[in-house]
């Protein structure tokens, strides 16, 4: 809390004792707005996390037969679980990070890796052969990234006060099925490009109904990590 505490990044934003009397007392309008500021910039995060992960279910399948006819069913599964297996690994090592580390630093790589994934998606079309194996990979990568839902709990944990913490905590959920559900949605509105589309030939890049939902997501990536640097406050001093 400026002027009022000088606390290190690394430790709860509001203290040891949220929600308590001196706590209500103390804090400031102004601190009051940054700090929720920070916690939505934080919902944002886990929206386009789960909307990385769910935009393009629907077309994971004929894309990878269009990239790679090699593939089976039996690698979609692969492809598709993928994800789930980096986010299991990562997200502890992200949390043990944010305990020892200011939280935007394993907020803004895993930010990173998600766009990295994404433009590595995008550009599956590319390799010659073993195409199936980059798609595994992408997702895998994308999964990685989205381990940062640790922090975000975390940190709406600590930046919260006891009163405060469960309606913030339920709308990070919300949050987050609001990406799986309207991720689709975001994808259907795409389809009008079709299989083909147009091509950038100075980058080769591919702009169609498979590729243009990740680069959106790419896109809107770099615009979270604009915000996180920005707005996120990890300290009250």
């Amino acid at each position: 809390m400026a002027g009022l505490r000088n606390e290190s990044e690394q430790e709860p934003l509001l203290g040891d004792t949220p929600g308590s009397r001196e706590w209500d007392i103390l804090e400031t309008e102004e601190h009051y707005k940054s700090r929720w500021r920070s916690i939505r910039i934080l919902y944002l995060t886990m929206f386009l996390s789960s909307v990385g992960f769910s935009v393009v279910m629907m077309s994971i399948w004929p894309y990878l037969q269009k990239i790679d006819p090699t593939a089976d069913t039996s690698f979609l599964g692969w492809v598709i679980a993928s994800y789930s297996l980096g986010q299991m690994v990562a997200s502890p090592i992200f949390g043990l990070w944010s305990n020892y580390r200011p939280r935007k630093e394993p907020l803004i790589v895993s930010i990173l890796i998600s766009v990295a994934a994404n433009c590595l998606y995008a550009y599956l079309h590319i390799p010659a052969s073993h195409n199936k194996y980059y798609m595994l990979v992408a997702r895998g990568l994308l999964g990685i990234g989205a381990g940062n839902v640790a922090v975000v709990r975390s940190y709406t944990a600590g930046a919260t006060s006891l009163q405060e913490r469960t309606s913030s905590m339920a709308n990070i959920s919300m949050c987050q099925a609001l990406g799986f559900i309207l991720g689709p949605v975001f994808q259907t509105c795409f389809t009008f490009l079709g299989e083909k589309g147009v091509t950038w030939d100075v980058i080769k890049l591919q702009i169609n109904m498979y590729t243009t939902p990740v680069l959106l997501s790419a896109f809107l990536g770099i615009l979270n990590i604009i915000l996180i640097l920005a707005i996120l406050r990890t300290s009250c001093g």
